[in-house]
């Protein structure tokens, strides 16, 4: 006779699964947007320069400013005195030959006999000095620009992954049954009796 009955329940489970997949949203048209920038012509010009510098021509009609005088007159007077000294550096060296025969007579008349050089000139003795300088135009020309700026909308791809789901309806277990009947110690104690 059999005394104890061992039950194995087998685990019990429900499995669900989802496949995966790829969700697309198509994009929108492209946009553009434009922009212009005008043409732009630049013009400037410089008008013709002409200097005209009567300085030369006016010291040789003697009409010169103050410093000019002043410095015009000093050079003519240091002039007239190197002159005068050299005249008499002359007179004496002439005089220092008193030994070969020439008189201070002679010295002196061929003094007054030297006639003053003279010479022709032309007023004004020079034009007035003339420079120029042309004038310009100068052209900048832009001729401006189109721009486009493109927006591409791009196709939006999305994965969702697969699902696995396993949901466990029944816990695997032994279930141990005894059969027989209790075994009192000492036997006097079994209720049955």
């Amino acid at each position: 006779m059999q005394l104890i009955r061992i039950t194995s329940i087998p685990l019990e489970y429900k499995i669900e699964t989802q496949p995966g997949r790829l969700e697309m949203k198509q994009a929108q048209n492209a946009q553009q947007t434009m922009s212009r920038e005008a043409p732009q012509l630049n013009i400037q010009s410089r008008t013709i320069q002409v200097r005209l510098d009567t300085t030369e021509l006016r010291a040789s009609l003697n009409l010169r400013t103050d410093s000019e005088f002043a410095k015009y007159y000093a050079d003519r007077g240091r002039k007239a005195a190197y002159e005068a000294i050299g005249e008499k550096v002359q007179f004496g060296n002439q005089m220092a030959q008193i030994q070969d025969g020439v008189t201070i007579a002679q010295i002196v008349r061929q003094k007054m006999l030297e006639q003053p050089t003279t010479y022709t000139t032309f007023l004004p003795a020079v034009g007035p000095q003339i420079s120029w300088q042309p004038g310009e135009v100068e052209l900048n020309y832009d001729p401006g620009s189109v721009r486009f700026d493109w927006e591409v909308m791009r196709n939006q791809m999305e994965y969702i992954p697969g699902v696995y789901r396993m949901h466990i309806t029944q816990y695997p277990k032994v279930q141990i049954e005894y059969l027989g009947k209790p075994n009192y110690v000492p036997p006097s104690s079994d209720p049955n009796r």
